[in-house]
């Protein structure tokens, strides 16, 4: 069937809408697969769409209709105005991560030398260093898939980057590896809270990077039993939580650690979204 690219998008669209999917993905399919910005697609919507792009489009499309995340289907997000590739191996970088970035890098200083334990795609440790080439960035990830993932993406942003393997500060203590500060985002999400999460992220996106034991605190303690091993003296440390999260992990720091003033900070939508302090 010969249609234009505006013709295939108004099928696509009502297509999500017999699905009870947000039409608007449609048209992020079409541009983010083209590597199209809108205005590309006004220049080309009347244009007769092209045998490659019509048998790309209909395969994109079929995954779309079933529930798989454009960004898997495309192989890539955006995250704080840059390109990462992604795949089902690590979780897809949410916007609200992006204010945690910015939280940790207003707070270290230039020539610090930091981690970003359980690293997934890699976005965090290459902006920090693509905002600061003086910093000294190292990235942790359990998950050797993962891990591949990260270093295709500093090489594509041609930053450098330490990519270590292990669980939780273990490769730092392994090597005798002090830094002065450290940012996670690692899995929070109690088992119990599963019943409340997208069809969509339970199916597609991986259960390692997401769920974690204890409540969802499994990790966090993990990290904060090892902190005296890898920080120096005011080191900067900076969790990503849930939003119910807040004021159980700031209990359980000041119980462990007295001395430690720990803050909860929001983000955009006023919803607890980190936690920082000062070793």
């Amino acid at each position: 069937m010969m249609v234009n690219y505006r013709e295939r998008l108004k099928i696509a669209q009502d297509k999500c809408e017999t699905k009870g999917i947000e039409v608007t993905r449609a048209e992020w399919l079409m541009l983010d697969l083209f590597q199209w910005q809108k205005l590309d697609y006004l220049l080309h919507a009347d244009e007769v769409m092209t045998e490659a792009h019509n048998v790309l489009f209909d395969n994109a499309e079929a995954r779309m209709l079933q529930g798989e995340p454009i960004q898997y289907i495309v192989g890539m997000q955006s995250f704080y105005g840059e390109i990462f590739k992604v795949n089902e191996h690590c979780l897809i970088p949410r916007p609200e991560t992006e204010e945690v970035l910015l939280h940790f890098y207003n707070l270290v200083k230039s020539g610090d030398k930091v981690v970003d334990i359980g690293t997934g795609s890699g976005n965090i440790p290459i902006l920090l260093k693509k905002m600061n080439q003086n910093l000294d960035v190292i990235a942790t990830d359990l998950y050797d898939e993962a891990l591949s993932v990260a270093k295709e993406n500093a090489e594509y942003h041609d930053v450098d980057v330490i990519f270590l393997q292990g669980d939780a500060l273990n490769p730092l203590i392994e090597k005798h590896i002090k830094v002065n500060g450290l940012i996670s985002n690692p899995p929070y999400i109690a088992e119990s809270e599963k019943a409340l999460m997208d069809d969509t992220v339970l199916q597609y996106e991986p259960m390692s990077a997401l769920f974690a034991e204890n409540n969802g605190f499994q990790v966090y303690e993990k990290i904060l039993d090892q902190l005296p091993d890898v920080l120096l003296p005011n080191a900067i440390v900076v969790f990503e939580i849930g939003y119910k999260q807040g004021a159980i992990l700031k209990s359980k720091i000041e119980k462990k650690y007295p001395a430690v003033s720990v803050q909860i900070i929001k983000d955009i939508n006023d919803n607890d979204r980190m936690v920082s302090f000062k070793w």
